[in-house]
């Protein structure tokens, strides 16, 4: 299962308690045990005792049958357990996944289509080009800290209340931008708006591990993939005629219906799908209605999930695990350090783009803002037709997992990437040397669709080696990815006037092109040499044999 980045949160601390699961037990720690078996699973908790791990039915027998029994129980899911996410119907997976896959989309929406406006807000509020810029790069700056804060947040009080709280920040900020006296307003609004837009980030690809398991996942992270690849060059293409039709703070106020729309839908239909919060709320439930029966408050202490193990968590221990390890996988960890620099780099041209094709198409064609918004039709045409061919990567990998006893092989997500590291330097080459006002527009944009397809293959493929490889430590690789992809792609736009102006539009994507090369070997390295990495790596070697399919 990947996680896409992006981004969702782990249990915050090490997995040093070892599950010991016996035939009763599946993969993933659900109990099969019927009611009241005389042998339940026994756990080691590390003090030389002993736990049992047992689904609800299998608590209340044993508890009932035994209430002076002090021994620790620990509350699983059954194996067909309906409150068990993995067990839901498959129309509700569908649901939450494409519903979670669309605020990513919109998300992006709201980030890039500020570049349509850029012109108007430069004009109205007589600032320069650079400071305008700063309504973009700081939304994106506001992706980056976002999931530094929200990420402990999702573990502590559950996904659905991080989605439906940040989002709602998303909504109302759009607010005060679409009345904006002064450009403050309007970048302060913007980082705080990119804050709050940031749940996607944190939470959409750890929804999609709650609710598939891993070798089910493929046409669900097809869709997740596509929504955070063409959401951004989607963007332009709405907002463009939106702003050419009526005005730029017209765009605010649409943004601000259609966010606010989501998360009237998002309160009354999107579920918790967090594992550990689940159980909880089902361990808390079981102790109040045993404390009525008259159980004894220590055997009630002794009965908890399965997550926490009668650990008592606190915000601030979570926040220091998520705001430490990520940088102690970002400099101690190739892999990690790997999937940041492309994913930074990929992300930095994408935004960066958002300034570069309306001097290419704008100045050397005479586009319209609505016409260079249409631009950038190619680099999402591309990202649809890359997706198109997602089947054949996961079946390459699931016919790897079949060879390897049903185990994960994490290099094999490296399989297309391969190639879709090499279109990134050729559609930028390409795009470079017919940006000529003398080239049909059309060459160009479609150059641009080979590098939407790079990314979209590129992107799904690093993430989802860099899930496969950390496994309970994925959110804390992916945290120090993301945090880096956001930082590159909020200053990447900074420069990106002054680049073009000075190198002129073929050199400047020319040099884009030549960094990209640079970046062509690492998932070649990866596909050939991943486990030696991976058995380097301390955090990655806990899970070399690949036989754990957890939720994140």
């Amino acid at each position: 299962m990947t996680n896409m980045a992006d981004i969702h949160p782990s249990n915050g601390r090490p997995a040093s308690f070892d599950e010991k699961h016996d035939e009763k037990h599946d993969s993933s720690g659900k109990s099969s045990l019927a009611a009241g078996d005389e042998s339940p699973t026994r756990l080691e908790n590390g003090k030389a005792d002993t736990a049992l791990l047992l689904n609800e039915q299998e608590i209340l027998a044993r508890v009932r049958a035994h209430p002076d029994d002090a021994t620790p129980i620990f509350l699983t899911f059954s194996k067909h357990d309906s409150d068990n996410p993995r067990q839901w119907p498959k129309w509700k997976k569908w649901y939450i996944t494409c519903f979670a896959s669309f605020l990513n989309v919109i998300t992006c929406l709201c980030a890039g289509g500020y570049s349509s406006a850029q012109d108007d807000i430069i004009e109205v509020f007589g600032v320069s080009a650079e400071v305008a810029t700063l309504g973009l790069s700081m939304y994106i700056l506001g992706f980056a800290v976002g999931p530094m804060v929200l990420a402990p947040l999702s573990e502590y009080y559950g996904r659905s209340p991080v989605y439906i709280g940040s989002w709602f920040i998303l909504f109302i900020f759009q607010l005060p931008v679409a009345l904006a006296p002064n450009i403050a307003t309007v970048i302060v609004c913007r980082f705080i708006q990119g804050f709050g837009g940031s749940a996607p980030l944190t939470n959409t690809g750890g929804s999609i591990s709650d609710v598939w398991e891993r070798n089910d996942s493929g046409n669900a992270m097809m869709i997740y993939g596509v929504s955070s690849t063409f959401g951004p060059p989607f963007a332009l293409v709405l907002s463009g005629y939106i702003v050419q039709r009526t005005t730029w703070h017209w765009l605010f106020w649409i943004f601000m219906i259609i966010t606010g729309c989501l998360w009237v839908l998002m309160v009354f239909t999107l579920p918790e799908t967090r594992h550990s919060t689940i159980l909880e709320r089902k361990a808390k439930q079981l102790r109040k209605v045993l404390g009525k029966e008259g159980v004894s408050g220590a055997a009630l202490q002794n009965i908890s999930d399965v997550a926490n193990k009668l650990e008592k968590r606190s915000l601030h221990s979570l926040f220091a695990v998520q705001l430490v390890r990520p940088f102690r996988f970002l400099f101690t960890e190739p892999i990690t350090m790997g999937a940041a620099a492309y994913n930074g780099f990929i992300y930095g041209v994408v935004y960066l783009f958002n300034e570069a094709i309306p001097k290419v198409f704008a100045d050397g064609h005479d586009f319209t803002v609505g016409e260079w918004g249409c631009a950038f039709a190619g680099i999402a045409i591309g990202v649809l037709i890359a997706a198109c061919f997602y089947p054949l990567q996961e079946r390459y990998y699931l016919r790897r997992v079949a060879e390897n006893d049903g185990k994960g092989v994490p290099e094999a997500r490296m399989w297309q990437a391969r190639f879709g590291a090499l279109l990134l330097p050729i559609s930028l080459f390409w795009f470079a040397w017919t940006s000529y006002p003398s080239v049909h527009w059309i060459v160009p944009i479609i150059a641009s669709s080979l590098f939407g397809a790079g990314i979209y293959i590129v992107i799904l493929g690093v993430l989802n080696y860099v899930v496969d490889s950390y496994q309970t430590y994925s959110a804390s690789a992916l945290a120090g990815v993301i945090l880096i992809r956001n930082l590159v792609g909020a200053g990447f736009p900074l420069f990106a006037s002054q680049m073009y102006d000075k190198l002129g539009n073929e050199w400047a994507s020319t040099l884009l092109a030549f960094l990209a090369i640079l970046f062509v070997p690492i998932p070649i390295w990866w596909f050939y040499r991943g486990e030696q990495l991976r058995l380097k790596s301390p955090w990655a070697r806990e899970h070399f044999s690949q036989d754990e399919d957890a939720p994140h």
